[in-house]
């Protein structure tokens, strides 16, 4: 009886060792299982993690391209309207100048004739060596410019020594715009000098014409309306 107790005691213990045992390994195994859950879900986490942030990272980078090609276009829009009010402007100024020019040309038509500084001393110097010869210049009468002129060319006449007058008389069939000059034989030399002054002074447009008069002595200016 003893021996079977033994026994019994003894296949007891052997089964609660085994037990222990077993616990033991399904305590490990457990755990590892949950450690590998673990881990997976962490993984899985961390995978979702990385994906969310790449969603956003694609959905910012979108949205930069997005603000980008709007900034490009609205650049684009604004070069265009400057390079259309450059246009605008460049053919303002040229309207402009052009008005300008034209106001200015119209001015100079309808300015009286003068001779200034520099034409006087030029014309003076040519004719130097004609001091003390007569000239008389012929006017029409009533036409102020051409009597504000004509005395303006006696005036330059006579500080170059000459002896010069200006006379008011009717002219048959009319008076050619500019100066012209009525020439007898004998005063040739001084009036060919004298267009060539008056000429080289730009105080008349092209050359000057001239026709023989039957006094042989007689040298006349003949101013007409400005040109």
């Amino acid at each position: 009886m003893d021996r079977g107790l033994t026994l019994s005691a003894l296949a007891y213990l052997v089964f609660v060792c085994l037990a222990a045992v077993a616990s033991i390994v399904l305590a490990f195994f457990v755990g590892r299982v949950e450690a590998t859950k673990r881990a997976d879900l962490n993984k899985l986490q961390d995978h979702s993690a990385t994906i969310a942030k790449s969603n956003e990272f694609a959905e910012r980078s979108a949205l930069v391209e997005h603000e980008q090609r709007r900034l490009q276009s609205e650049l684009a829009r604004l070069q265009a309207e400057r390079d259309q009010w450059k246009r605008e402007n460049l053919d303002l100024c040229g309207a402009s100048d052009k008005a300008g020019a034209e106001r200015s040309k119209h001015e100079l038509r309808n300015a009286p004739r003068h001779i200034g500084t520099p034409q006087r001393h030029a014309i003076q110097t040519a004719m130097a060596s004609f001091r003390g010869q007569t000239i008389a210049i012929i006017i029409h009468p009533g036409d102020p410019e051409i009597a504000a002129f004509a005395s303006q060319l006696r005036d330059v006449l006579e500080a170059a020594g000459m002896v010069a007058s200006v006379t008011a008389a009717l002219i048959f069939g009319g008076t050619q715009p500019g100066i012209s000059l009525e020439v007898g034989i004998h005063r040739r030399q001084m009036a060919t000098a004298l267009a060539k002054a008056f000429t080289s002074a730009n105080i008349c447009c092209g050359p000057i014409s001239a026709t023989e008069s039957d006094n042989a002595d007689l040298l006349e200016i003949i101013v007409g309306p400005k040109p």
